[in-house]
């Protein structure tokens, strides 16, 4: 029985392992921890696509790195 347990405790950190590499290199930690990438992302979704969204993509470029020096 204590073996049985003893993989389960190995493939359960395998899994914590794992999980927490592809959150890390997903960008997903960044956005949370970084509040002007948050803003960023979400300010060139809103932009869409079409003629004038590079305006729009501009500025989110714009106040990000305002955002960044501040």
């Amino acid at each position: 029985m204590k073996t049985n347990s003893k993989i389960l405790i190995i493939i359960l950190f395998i899994l914590l392992f794992v999980g927490s590499v592809v959150l890390v290199q997903s960008g997903v930690v960044k956005r949370i921890i970084d509040p002007c990438e948050r803003v960023f992302t979400d300010c060139n979704h809103g932009c869409g696509e079409g003629i004038l969204s590079s305006i729009c993509k501009e500025k989110c470029s714009y106040d990000y790195r305002i955002c960044e020096d501040g």
